[in-house]
């Protein structure tokens, strides 16, 4: 018998899969820069960088010291506050305590430039050449600057959501310069969002082989991985970020989930959900999920009822209230249950 939730088919409960990365607006950062006398700071630059793929966008505080960004990739970024053009204080500088953005969440981020650390001087100016190297080092900056500008020409085409021509880019830039973790990670982006699963897997094999001890890059890797279709691989490229950064991983076992119940595989779901809350037990949608997979049977219809009731408990008017309420419905029904049991 084919379940369903006061009429709404079960299927139309699902969250479908997105990767970590190739959702555009997958979330934001907001907060507030307090100046040296803890008084809101206006006109300071914010800059927030991705920590895998490396793009940088600036905002400005307005006059009570907010500022904003939205529209963000998924992922793992800093955020540093900068005055006269010097970063004078910084959050989340490296993986370890990186800012995480994710599934539409939005991030506080604030400053209070009194816990600040003093300016840094000016840097020394650089040591004077040796003259036989200057034709070199000119050959060098030449393919440098070609590959920023091909970069960054990448860039502006995925805010465009132009990923042919980000593709076109990307590919330029890792030909100038293929030791750059940042353009495979970037090219993966483009290649997913044009559906080109195995070709994304590929860019983020490349950008995990430069840089192995990212934790955002493994998660990139798991999502296009699972949208190829290679779960088991997915999963061992999950259980790799788990060991590089625990907190990250529930994010990475939860996209896997959605992939898993997609894919059928309700069973395996349910262990990548629990893996999921068990790192982070306010993961409401990994409660949803599970009571999705649960829904699936009647004999873990229980099982369904006490997440769903979780869900609910955690997000009341989530953007899945509506349907685990039906659902919820339907399984006490299905339990004889009554509503407010």
């Amino acid at each position: 018998m084919k379940l369903t939730a006061g009429g709404l088919p079960l299927a139309t409960a699902l969250l479908f899969c997105t990767s970590l990365y190739a959702q555009i607006g997958g979330g934001s950062i907001y907060g507030k820069v307090l100046d040296r006398e803890g008084k809101p700071l206006q006109g300071a630059i914010v800059r927030v960088e991705h920590l895998a793929t490396h793009q940088v966008d600036n905002t400005k505080t307005g006059k009570n010291g907010g500022y904003s960004m939205t529209g963000l990739f998924q992922g793992q970024y800093k955020v540093t506050v900068l005055l006269n053009g010097a970063a004078v204080m910084v959050h989340g500088e490296s993986a370890g305590d990186a800012i995480l953005v994710a599934d539409g969440r939005e991030v506080d981020v604030n400053f209070d430039l009194r816990k600040a650390p003093a300016t840094p001087s000016p840097a020394p100016a650089p040591a004077a050449r040796d003259e036989s190297k200057k034709g070199n080092d000119k050959a060098a900056k030449k393919t440098d600057t070609e590959m920023r500008t091909a970069f960054n020409a990448g860039l502006a085409a995925m805010k465009e959501k132009n990923y042919e021509e980000a593709v076109k880019q990307f590919n330029a830039a890792a030909e100038k310069d293929p030791a750059q973790p940042a353009i495979f990670a970037n090219l993966g982006v483009a290649l997913s969002n044009l559906k080109k699963y195995d070709d994304s897997v590929a860019a983020f094999r490349k950008a995990v082989e430069l840089k192995s001890d990212d934790a955002a890059l493994f998660a990139n890797l798991s999502a296009a991985l699972a949208d190829a279709g290679k779960i088991e691989e997915a999963a061992k490229a999950v259980d790799e970020l788990a060991k590089l950064n625990p907190s990250f991983a529930g994010l990475g076992y939860y996209n896997l989930g959605i992939v898993l119940i997609n894919h059928g595989k309700s069973k395996e779901a349910v262990e990548t959900f629990s893996k999921a809350i068990e790192i982070d037990p306010k993961n409401a949608k990994s409660y949803y999920q599970l009571g999705i997979a649960y829904f699936g049977s009647t004999d873990t219809m229980s099982q369904a009822v006490s997440n769903l009731e979780k869900y609910l408990q955690l997000e009341p008017t989530g953007p899945y209230a509506d349907a685990a309420k039906k659902l919820l419905e339907a399984a006490k029904a299905q339990t004889g249950t009554t509503k407010d049991r």
